[in-house]
C-alpha cells in the first residue's frame, strides 16, 4: 500500500496528497516519508491534501506531528481536507495551523505565510551606515538601516 497518493512541487511549495485512510500501524511510516521528503526537497511551505476518506486519527496525527516539527524550523503549513469533522479535529488540537476546505485556499494561505517570513526577515536583516555626520564632540553617527532600505 502506497502511504501518499500524489506529491508535487508547486511554486516550491510541496504538495502532499492523501486519498486512502492509514491506519495506525502506518503512522510512523508515514511521518517518516514526510520527513524525508522534507528533508530532500526543502520545500518554503508544505500543504496537506487529504481526500474525504483519508481523514483518519492516524493521518491527523501525523499532520499534527509534522506541524509542531517543521514549524520550529519555519516552514509554514496548511491542511485542506472537505470533511468537517476532520478540520474541526485538527482545529481543535493545534489551532495556529490552517486548515481549509479546498486546495486552492490551502495554497494560497501557505503562499502568504511565505511572502510574511520573507518580509520578516528582510525586516530582521540591519545594516550599520557611516552617513558621514558628525554627532557631538566630533563622533561619528552610524544608523542601523533595514537591508534595502534608503536613507
Amino acid at each position: 500500500m502506497r502511504l501518499c497518493s500524489r506529491l508535487q512541487i508547486e511554486d516550491n511549495l510541496l504538495l502532499i496528497t492523501l486519498d486512502e485512510p492509514i491506519g495506525t500501524e502506518q503512522r510512523a511510516a508515514l511521518a517518516q516519508a514526510v520527513d524525508q521528503l522534507v528533508d530532500e526537497h526543502r520545500p518554503t511551505g508544505l500543504v496537506f491534501i487529504l481526500g474525504p476518506a483519508a481523514g483518519t486519527a492516524a493521518a491527523v496525527s501525523v499532520i499534527l506531528r509534522t506541524y509542531r516539527h517543521w514549524a520550529k524550523i519555519g516552514i509554514p503549513m496548511a491542511v485542506a481536507t472537505p470533511p468537517a469533522a476532520v478540520r474541526y479535529l485538527i482545529r481543535a488540537n493545534q489551532p495556529a495551523l490552517p486548515v481549509h476546505t479546498d486546495t486552492d485556499a490551502a495554497l494560497s494561505a501557505v503562499r502568504a505565510l511565505v511572502r510574511q517570513q520573507a518580509g520578516i526577515a528582510r525586516a530582521r536583516a540591519v545594516t550599520a551606515v557611516t552617513t558621514g555626520m558628525e554627532g557631538t564632540a566630533g563622533t561619528t553617527v552610524t544608523e542601523h538601516r533595514a537591508a534595502g532600505q534608503r536613507a
